[in-house]
């Protein structure tokens, strides 16, 4: 009964080993570390200075949304590789950029929505408010998902950020493919995610400080902190287009088999349908 939460880590094998045939599918997460890190320290820096103030909160407000849209336009290069892999077994990074940049305007909405949430239940925290600190992350966790749902349609298919909205929906109304399941699986996998990345970045970060120099440590922290949001969003964004491409053929087809279902995704579920 509970396999079927953990074929995740299965698909994910599946997803390496992709990578390892074509490394150009790895580019989105070495874009996102080599962009993010320097902006994640830049912000630290400026809200050092500009303190807690009206300043302070605009900087952290810009600072937090750019730092989701490298992530989430990172997804859309994700994506677009992972189609063209899948489809045509030749995924390049021109196309990739390409469409994803088409899909700038809605991806820039995530963004800020993604940031505005983040920020009003640091906020709601910060004032005690427990239940509002509560929903309002669970509010995150759910735009978050619908981020990397609706992607493949505004980067894929190249809709509008409301089409894509409905295109997404209208698939996961009829879910032929249990994508619910996997989410829960993805959750757990990113939990043991977080402990090997962020977990051990902050002990390494407060060794190295001690040791050498605080400005080190804190590199080492802001590195490790964006290799968890650069694997994690890789693997959400190959995850949900994988599902959004079979989706879509089990609905041209008028059923679910796992025969419609793309590399990496068929192998990691054919159990389920044996």
């Amino acid at each position: 009964m509970l396999a079927r939460y953990f074929r995740v880590f299965k698909f994910a094998g599946e997803v390496l080993g992709m990578v390892k045939a074509n490394p150009t599918l790895a580019a989105p997460m070495g874009i996102n570390l080599a962009v993010a890190v320097p902006v994640n320290i830049a912000l630290a820096i400026a809200y050092s200075f500009a303190g807690e103030g009206a300043l302070g909160f605009i900087i952290l407000g810009m600072g937090v949304t750019a730092l989701y849209f490298i992530d989430y336009f990172c997804a859309g290069l994700a994506v677009s590789l992972i189609y063209d892999q899948v489809t045509t077994n030749d995924a390049k990074m021109g196309p990739a950029f390409s469409r994803t940049l088409k899909a700038t305007p809605g991806i820039l909405v995530f963004a800020t929505v993604s940031a505005a949430l983040d920020l009003a239940a640091s906020y709601a925290q910060e004032q005690g408010g427990i239940v509002g600190t509560i929903v309002l992350r669970i509010l995150r966790v759910i735009w978050t998902t619908a981020t990397y749902v609706v992607l493949p349609a505004m980067v894929i298919e190249g809709m509008g950020f409301f089409p894509a909205f409905k295109r997404s929906k209208d698939l996961m109304a009829q879910d032929p493919t249990q994508v619910g399941v996997g989410i829960i699986g993805l959750g757990v996998m990113f939990s043991l995610l977080s402990l090997v990345t962020i977990g051990v970045g902050g002990w390494l970060a407060g060794v190295i400080s001690s040791l050498i120099h605080p400005i080190l440590g804190g590199l080492v922290f802001f590195t490790m902190v964006n290799v968890y949001w650069s694997l994690s969003g890789y693997l959400r964004s190959t995850y949900y287009t994988c599902f959004y491409l079979w989706a879509r053929e089990c609905e041209r087809n008028g059923a679910a088999n796992p025969a419609f279902a793309p590399a990496p995704l068929q192998t990691s579920i054919a159990d389920a349908y044996a």
